[in-house]
Order: structure tokens, then sequence, then C-alpha cells
């Protein structure tokens, strides 16, 4: 969705009579005043229009929210963003549950929360930049806020990139650094990933033999003290994985396993796969569809990264544990 205002004029949202697509917008902010003087009024919006308004930020955020807005603060939702951003495709699959939970009637949107301090945080940027295309249609009016007082440039330069419209001092416009997701998921998928440590744990992959697999990957997770259903989880998506380089990959399969932020479990073939193709972002409309596994997977697992190229493919698997 791109704004129908000029790049250098205000943007003014109108009433919600008639549905408009999707409104992501980010909002750079210094300090409580500038938080402020962007997400009250988009949130007193919604409420004056009877529309549903919803608050996904931190608890600092929060309360500077609720003192803000004072007896309408009942009409918005606060939600807990540890809640809601569990794993990337768990919120792209949460957005879409709310979507679909309100039918044509717009929701009015303040999201915070800091992806620099998330295992894969390239993974919530591509969240970010995906967004703009699972939801084209929907009518959904958000904001998400990031804080330019303690996020470094580099993640900053990554909001300008994936968020059409922007917030950034008195007014909202066009962001004129936004890159089609297209281009922008091309080149973060074009990033090799940081090589696996040589202290890593490694076994090959045999087709005859998956239960072998499974014994290593628990082994692997006991040693980071990941059991019950992360551990389960884990399990189902390695399995997956490997069942699928198995099948669609060129041998040798190699599974290597090592402790970073949780448990990192790595699935290795000399086959050259699309990574479109094979990890899915959107729920298959059935269980009976292809990729449905594949999308359980990023389900299932904190962060999952696919690396494809002339030397083979690389899935990466990460579960920080219960």
């Amino acid at each position: 969705m791109t704004a129908e205002a000029p790049a250098d004029q205000p943007m003014e949202a109108g009433r919600t009579s008639a549905r408009q697509g999707v409104q992501h917008c980010a909002l750079l902010y210094g300090d409580d005043q500038e938080f402020l003087a962007g997400a009250l009024p988009h949130l007193r919006k919604g409420i004056e229009a009877g529309d549903p308004a919803f608050a996904v930020t931190p608890r600092e955020e929060a309360e500077v929210l609720r003192d803000s807005l004072g007896s309408d603060a009942p009409a918005v939702q606060f939600i807990d963003p540890s809640d809601f951003y569990s794993t990337p495709v768990r919120a792209m699959a949460g957005m879409m549950a709310v979507a679909r939970s309100l039918g044509t009637r717009p929701a009015w949107v303040v999201a915070s929360a800091d992806w620099s301090k998330y295992p894969d945080a390239m993974e919530w940027v591509r969240y970010d930049s995906i967004f703009n295309l699972g939801f084209a249609d929907a009518d959904f009016r958000g904001y998400c806020c990031y804080n330019t007082s303690v996020l470094s440039p580099e993640v900053i330069s990554l909001v300008r990139q994936t968020h059409p419209n922007i917030h950034e001092g008195a007014r909202l416009r066009e962001n004129p650094d936004y890159r089609d997701p297209y281009d922008f998921v091309a080149d973060v998928d074009s990033t090799p990933l940081p090589p696996s440590p040589s202290s890593a744990a490694s076994m090959e992959v045999l087709p005859t033999d998956l239960h072998a697999l499974r014994v290593f990957v628990t082994e692997q997770a006991g040693r980071c003290a990941i059991a019950g259903d992360a551990l389960y989880n884990l399990l189902v998506a390695v399995t997956e994985v490997a069942t699928n380089a198995v099948r669609h990959g060129h041998p040798p399969v190699t599974l290597r396993a090592w402790p970073d932020n949780g448990l990192v479990c790595e699935i290795t073939d000399s086959g050259h796969w699309e990574p479109e193709e094979f990890l899915s972002w959107v729920p298959p409309r059935s269980a009976l569809k292809s990729g449905f596994g594949i999308w359980g997977v990023g389900m299932l697992c904190d962060t999952v990264q696919v690396r494809t190229g002339p030397k083979g493919t690389a899935v990466r698997l990460r579960t920080c544990g219960n």
C-alpha cells in the first residue's frame, strides 16, 4: 500500500467507512514525547471510529500509553510482545488470525519490539518486509515503533527499507527508502550464514535410520537443558527438514548441532533448492497440501534460516528452550 499524499506532505488517515488495505508505518522516536506524538493520535483515531485498537508494546511503553489515554485506555487491548512475537512464522500466523476474526473491520495497531535482542534478528526483519505482501489487502493500520536512542543505525536502516510509510518528527509520510519485498528478501537470502563452529557435533543423515538422527538431537538438546515440549517440537522439525533433504536434495546430508542461545541444528546437502519453495510463511489451506510440513517447521522453532547456492543448501533451526 502506498500513501496518496506526496512524499513531502503529511498524511492524514481518514475515518474507516471504506476498506483501505494495509498501512504499514514505522514510527521512529527518541523519547516518550516523540513516541506519544505518533502512537497516541493513531490509537485515538481507531477508538473514535469504534474500531478494534491494539497495543503490542513492552511494559514501559504500555504504561506511557495507558497514562496518556486516560479513560480511553480500556478501549485498547494491550498485549505483551513476548506473547505475540515468539517466532516470526507464529507472529505472521497470529496476525492472520486477527485479520480473519475482524472480517471487514479495520484494526488500529501500535507495536514495539527490539529485533536486535532476538536471535537471528534478520528473520524478524524479513517478517517486517513480507508483512507488506501477506497483508496487502488487510485493513490494518499499523505503527511499528522503533527507539532511535537505543537501536543501532544499522537496525534503523533496515527499518526504513521494510516500511512503506514512516512517521518521523511530527508527521507521517511516504518512505523514500522503502524497498520492494521481493528484492529485499532476495538480498537477505543471498547473504551467507555465519559458518558453523568447528566444535559443532555432526553426523551423516541416512535415509534408512532417522532414529539415529532423533537420538543425536536428543543428546545435544540435553546438553542445552532443552526438554519437554521444546524438545518434541525440535525433533519433529529436524526430522521434517532432514526428510526433505534426503528426498529432494543430494547426498551427503549432514546434521550439525551446537549451543548458541539454545541449540542450533543445521541440515546441509549438496542440492540446490529455491528458498521460497522450501520455507513457507503462509499456512497452506490444507495439511495435505505441499509445504504444510515445512511451514510447520517455522511454527515449531524460534527461527529458521535457509541458504542455497552452487555448493548446496543449508537449513538452520534454532530452539531457545522452554
